[in-house]
């Protein structure tokens, strides 16, 4: 497929489903670990904190839309008045990770209880015997807790790469794919191709890319996990 435009969907893609996915990974996981040590009030920031994943992707990026906006919004307004920075969030240098970012803050909850369900799944006795052996909390993580939960990471972070990679709605309310095309994933350009500019076959030729795409992580995991179990 020779369509420039396309490519950069698909470098968008790529590149969003990646950053999103790690970050939420390694945030999830932290705050995890930090839930698996109970403490007081726990019970209240865990509600709050899956909140933002009960919310239509839709309505979310609709709200951050809101709140980000240059002119209007409650974010650039106090960054302006209490630290005297003007920033346009949704500018081509800081779209990227303003999608990211928000992406991060609606999903990380998601990661977050498979890898806390994982978790509470790993013995107490291996826990106790790394603790007798002199394991700091470093090499507990390390050589304990990470290999036993690692088929639940490896979920954890298969799903939410497979759900950015095919990004629409949040992305297509935030930025409608802008500034230009610099914010056009796959689903967005097969949208755009399809049903704006009438050319079926070039949407079609683009959704069997996207599946492609889709299926190469699919059969990665498959394997790793055959490894894992």
């Amino acid at each position: 497929m020779k369509s420039r435009a396309f490519w950069d969907s698909v470098k968008f893609s790529v590149s969003f489903g990646s950053v999103t996915t790690l970050i939420e990974l390694l945030t999830g996981f932290t705050l995890a670990y930090f839930f698996y040590s109970k403490f007081r009030g726990m019970k209240l920031l865990f509600t709050l904190l899956i909140t933002p994943m009960f919310m239509a992707p839709s309505l979310f990026g609709l709200m951050n839309r809101i709140l980000f906006n240059n002119f209007i919004g409650l974010i650039p307004g106090y960054m302006k008045l209490l630290f005297n920075v003007d920033i346009d969030f949704f500018s081509p240098k800081n779209v990227f990770w303003t999608l990211v970012g928000i992406d991060v803050l609606q999903w990380t909850s998601f990661v977050f209880l498979i890898i806390y369900a994982a978790l509470l799944g790993v013995p107490v006795q291996l826990m106790e015997a790394s603790s007798i052996d002199g394991a700091g909390t470093f090499h507990k993580i390390w050589y304990v807790i990470l290999p036993y939960i690692k088929p639940g990471i490896m979920m954890a972070g298969f799903l939410r790469f497979l759900e950015s990679l095919r990004v629409f709605d949040s992305v297509y309310v935030l930025t409608g794919g802008g500034p230009g095309n610099l914010t056009t994933s796959i689903s967005i350009f097969i949208y755009r191709t399809g049903f704006t500019m009438g050319d079926h076959g070039l949407a079609s030729a683009a959704g069997m890319i996207l599946f492609l795409c889709m299926l190469t992580p699919v059969l990665i995991v498959i394997k790793l996990a055959k490894r894992s179990w």
